[in-house]
Order: structure tokens, then sequence, then C-alpha cells
């Protein structure tokens, strides 16, 4: 089984009541196509980036869970066909994991330290002028 992480944007203009009902619509479709949810994260109303169909807020949550392979596809599927979802997307936590590990083990760069940019005569000149 993998792990993901589900970004999901709201409608910041629903009431309590419908947001819960489309946030357990969410977890439903998760459940349904066999994935194993870890934990919820709300962040609540945020400012958009830019406006998205004149709305400039949204209500932010991120469920990690896990799952299959094709799971995601199926879930991602059925959250377009959602009105009050005015964006969502899904990354796979395992290749994060990993390319961060790496990232902090690889060995640091050497610097090349610049070749001497005078030329010998001129530093030479330099050296008498003192």
């Amino acid at each position: 089984m993998n792990r993901y992480e589900l970004g999901v944007i709201v409608r910041a203009d629903l009431e309590e009541e419908a947001f819960r009902a489309e946030m357990e619509r969410v977890k439903g479709f998760i459940d349904r196509f066999g994935g194993t949810i870890e934990k919820i994260d709300e962040w609540g109303r945020r400012k958009l980036a830019y406006p998205i169909t004149k709305l400039t807020e949204g209500m932010y949550t991120f469920i990690t869970y896990q799952a299959e392979g094709n799971t995601p596809k199926d879930v991602e599927g059925r959250m377009r066909l959602q009105e009050n979802i005015l964006r969502f997307l899904t990354i796979r936590l395992d290749e994060t994991e990993t390319l961060a590990a790496e990232i902090k083990t690889a060995e640091p760069a050497e610097v090349k330290q610049p070749e001497k940019a005078m030329p010998e005569s001129v530093e030479a000149d330099a050296e008498t002028d003192k």
C-alpha cells in the first residue's frame, strides 16, 4: 500500500453543516475505493492565491491516507463532479519522503576556488607599485 496526501479546497461561503457533509463525502470516496484514512488536518478558511469562480477564500483540508495505486485516480474522478470543491491535489508521500531523505544525506558539492584572474606580469607590477 502507498501513502497519499489529498489537499482539498472547498467553497468558503458554505455553512458549517454543508462543509462537514462535503468532507464526509470525500472521506466516503476514500473508504469506498479501499483507502484507510490516517490523519485529517483542517486548516480552515484561507485566502486563495487567485480568484476561483469569483471567490477569494476557501476552506483548506488535508487528508493523509493509505491505499492501492488506483485509488487516488478513482477518488479524484468522483471529486471532479462535486460543485462545492474548488480544487484538489493528491501527492504520493512515499516518493516525497524518499526524495527528502536523499537530499538530506547527499554530500555537499565541492566548491571550486576561482583561479587568479590577473596574469603574473600584472601582479608583479602591482607589487612594485607598493
